[in-house]
């Protein structure tokens, strides 16, 4: 009888976890056509399909690239990756403490703790890609080492090879959590074991052969890969104390408040220690928390680095909530806890569906305008009633040139200086084709009116024009919700002439570094 009590309580938390991811769809959908900065990134990326685009690993974009492909260019294609990988994950976490823990209460209160830590619960909905995917394959990685920490045969090895490339092609922190997570189980003799099993060498060759073209792209744009250390503002001087500083501050307010909702409900949580003979999986867990701190602060100090951006956490102390319930594990919860909890829970749900909403349409209240509000439908109607229906955009914003091609989805849309363009096929590096014999160039006219001097450049060494137009349109449009606020944009349409009949090879365009 209670086995099936827990299966349909099991049942009921997962089919409530998939209409809450459902509904951010919806919300998203309905909020606002616009795209946020990443998911313009995305827009902008997936126009082509390379084994490398940027610092960041390129799955993410392949798979958003195989949903536009399928559903087509716009917001629900966006909307729909990124709900479809955070419900993902707080299933395998669901998973992983159910295994681990064998309470099926401890687990739904473990994977409901994720909306408790801001970066997850919000953060993740609001504008992130390549972390959302990196969390994932953790989650997945450890779920699948205590699969196969119960059954260690050659299936469950694939597998983990699988998952293993996944991460490697997500996002450059969760080869830490790999790592850490492999130097865990060298200290048990249960994960030796299954580190020196025959079955391991073929699960590494398969996370090295998968994404092979990706590191061997890595070799080649080293320039590109490293493009984003300044992120860590390196110093020569008083690291070693900033960095430690900085890592224990932003930690701190990663787990708030999830670290007070466990306090408020299970006060002794935190004091308990785990009894010595208890199982593998709890105390697997407690070290790698503990190993996963200890490696962060190696690699702050070992890179100088002064600053530790919270998200960046983010693939790493996911499992706090797993090592929180796992000093609970033999114990039921109280009825009353529990249902505190899923209060709780559903609180913070609420509270987050009403701040993804209040940050577009009450935006004239607070003065601050998002992404979400740029009008870009109104300015896609300015643009074509200027004469633009197809060709090419250019802007020096990944953001505009995004939402752009989200406009005129039949239009290439390149930016000036972002080094992958150097990769594209020749007939999107030169002159467009015959029937794409305009060239749109926008820019913020706030900034200026006059024409950047990088588009400038651009139009110059990409595409042989030099007799550009000094007068540009100006497109103003109220902001989304907005009363008076306004949005300016600068354009210039640059008619190109054709090429002779005997078109010469195409130059390929420039990046920098």
């Amino acid at each position: 009888m209670k086995r099936l009590l827990a299966q349909r309580q099991t049942l009921a938390f997962l089919l409530v976890l998939a209409g809450y991811f459902l509904l951010h769809i919806v919300l998203r959908v309905a909020i606002s056509p616009s795209l946020d900065y990443d998911e313009a990134e995305q827009m902008l990326l997936s126009q082509w399909l390379l084994p490398g685009y940027t610092e960041q690993p390129p799955l993410y974009t392949w798979v958003q690239r195989l949903l536009f492909a399928l559903f087509g260019k716009g917001v629900f294609a966006i909307s729909l990756l990124k709900n479809t990988l955070l419900f993902l994950t707080y299933l395998i976490v669901f998973l992983t403490a159910r295994r681990a823990l064998h309470n099926e209460r401890l687990a739904i209160l473990a994977s409901l703790s994720l909306l408790f830590i801001p970066q997850i619960g919000w953060e993740s909905q609001r504008d992130m890609t390549h972390t959302t995917l990196a969390v994932l394959a953790a989650a997945a990685t450890l779920w699948q080492v205590l699969r196969l920490l119960e059954r260690q045969n050659l299936g469950n090895y694939i597998v983990l090879g699988v998952i293993i490339a996944v991460g490697i092609l997500s996002k450059a922190n969760y080869l830490l959590f790999a790592a850490v997570l492999f130097i865990t189980l060298a200290t048990f003799a249960e994960g030796r074991r299954l580190l020196l099993n025959r079955h391991m060498a073929l699960a590494l060759c398969l996370a090295l052969l998968l994404p092979s073209g990706y590191l061997w792209w890595m070799t080649e744009n080293r320039d590109i890969v490293f493009s984003a250390t300044h992120k860590f503002k390196r110093e020569a001087l008083d690291f070693w104390y900033k960095g430690p500083a900085s890592l224990v501050v932003k930690t701190f307010l990663f787990l708030t408040p999830l670290w007070l909702i466990l306090l408020l409900l299970f006060p002794r949580g935190l004091r308990r220690a785990l009894p010595s003979g208890e199982d593998l999986p709890p105390r697997l867990l407690q070290r790698l928390l503990l190993f996963l701190f200890i490696a962060l602060l190696m690699v702050v100090l070992a890179g100088k680095v002064t600053y530790v951006k919270d998200r960046w956490l983010q693939p790493l102390l996911f499992i706090v909530p797993l090592v929180f319930f796992a000093r609970h594990h033999r114990e039921q919860p109280t009825t009353s806890r529990f249902t505190l909890f899923i209060v709780l829970a559903v609180l913070a749900a609420l509270g987050i569906y009403l701040a993804f909403t209040l940050r577009v349409v009450a935006a004239s209240y607070s003065g601050s305008f998002c992404r979400l509000n740029y009008p870009f439908a109104a300015i896609g109607a300015d643009l074509r009633a200027l004469g633009f229906r197809e060709g090419v955009l250019l802007s020096d914003d990944r953001f505009l040139a995004g939402n752009l091609h989200l406009l005129f989805p039949a239009s290439p849309a390149l930016v000036p200086g972002y080094r992958f363009e150097r990769q594209l096929p020749k007939e999107n590096s030169g002159p467009p084709a015959p029937d794409r014999r305009q060239l749109a160039v926008v820019w913020h006219a706030a900034q200026s009116l006059t024409l950047p001097d990088e588009l400038r450049s651009y139009l110059a060494s990409a595409f042989a024009v030099t007799d550009i137009p000094t007068e540009p349109s100006v497109l103003r449009h109220r902001y989304l919700f907005a009363r008076d606020e306004t949005l300016d944009l600068a354009v210039l349409l640059i008619p190109l002439p054709r090429p002779p009949t005997e078109q010469k090879p195409l130059r390929p365009i420039p990046g920098k570094g």
